[in-house]
């Protein structure tokens, strides 16, 4: 017999599996105060796999290498995970990897893809957090100027669409306001939301 929470999970389980991966979507990564552009984002990702395909690595620290995600991080897909440093410059080549990584799946349906990008920065010790990602917004998100910021952190997700607004709140959402709410939020957004209470049942 399946139980309510079952069901939800299941049901997030086939909505998150349509989820963007990759960095089509995506106009730009900010770690800490540092930014990484869309392009920069696809030249580190495609280096770190074809270091993988390759079976190769760099540097003192071995990149690319797995991510085991202890910290609980929420990805666009799901695992086995491969980090490999962001750097300026052009793709990471050994020496410093400094404290930003992208972080792709490199069998996703046969595919190696790009799934985040995480740092150190902000992050206690060796630990890391999640970069904010800018990405293009969508026709009908209520974005004025076209954009929609995503924040992830290691337990919940804050999607908040506005032309300059950075700040969150809390409010009480009435029935007739709730539709509204779900096209602002969007598919993963909602996901996230339900996952979070489905786990609290």
């Amino acid at each position: 017999m399946f139980t309510l929470k079952s069901l939800l999970l299941l049901a997030l389980s086939a909505a998150t599996g349509v989820t963007a991966q990759g960095t089509a979507g995506i106009s730009q990564v900010s770690c800490g105060n540092t930014n990484w552009s869309k392009a920069q984002l696809d030249e580190a990702t495609a280096e770190g796999c074809r270091l993988f395909e390759e079976g190769r690595q760099l540097g003192n620290n071995k990149y690319p290498h797995r991510f085991n995600n202890r910290e609980g991080l929420v990805f666009a897909a799901s695992g086995p995970y491969q980090e490999f440093p962001i750097v300026r410059n052009g793709a990471y080549s050994g020496g410093a990897p400094g404290p930003d990584r992208i972080v792709f799946n490199p069998d996703l349906n046969g595919n190696c893809v790009y799934v985040g990008t995480m740092t150190h920065t902000g992050a206690g010790g060796n630990a890391f957090i999640m970069c904010a990602t800018r990405s293009e917004g969508r026709p009908g998100t209520g974005a004025s100027d076209g954009t929609t910021t995503t924040v992830t952190t290691a337990t919940r997700t804050q999607t908040q669409t506005s032309s300059t607004t950075t700040s969150t709140s809390t409010s009480t959402v009435s029935p007739d306001s709730a539709g509204s709410m779900v096209q602002r939020l969007g598919v993963q957004g909602v996901a996230v939301g339900l996952m979070a209470w489905a786990f609290v049942l």
